[in-house]
């Protein structure tokens, strides 16, 4: 996901209100969708991995629960626990200290 809402680091990111997605999600009311939250989640991961150095890699998504919409303009950032190819990695998405969503990946093992 490259587009000027990216986050400057890793871990965090505040979805400016003008952004496109925003437009018909929902008039009147906006709310981050989760299909881009989770791909935010997913790209945030895979960056964090490799500048890790790992050798396993985000293979799917195993299991993902969205427990509160994010509104534009609301900070929210990801953590991610541990990781291996026979553990799922997991993440928390909080905004002001509240689960937004929360999930795990299963992981593959990369070839060297």
């Amino acid at each position: 996901m490259t587009d000027r809402h990216e986050p400057a680091s890793a871990e965090r990111c505040v979805v400016n209100a003008d952004h496109p997605m925003l437009a018909g999600h929902f008039p009147g009311h906006p709310i981050v969708p989760g299909a881009w939250l989770l791909a935010w989640v997913v790209s945030t991961a895979t960056r964090r991995l490799a500048a890790q150095g790992q050798t396993y890699s985000i293979a799917a998504i195993k299991r993902v629960k969205f427990l509160r919409p994010l509104a534009p303009e609301c900070a929210f950032e990801c953590a991610f626990n541990a990781t291996g190819t026979n553990n799922p990695m997991r993440f928390v998405v909080t905004s002001g200290g509240a689960v937004i969503a929360e999930g795990s990946f299963q992981m593959h093992q990369l070839v060297n």
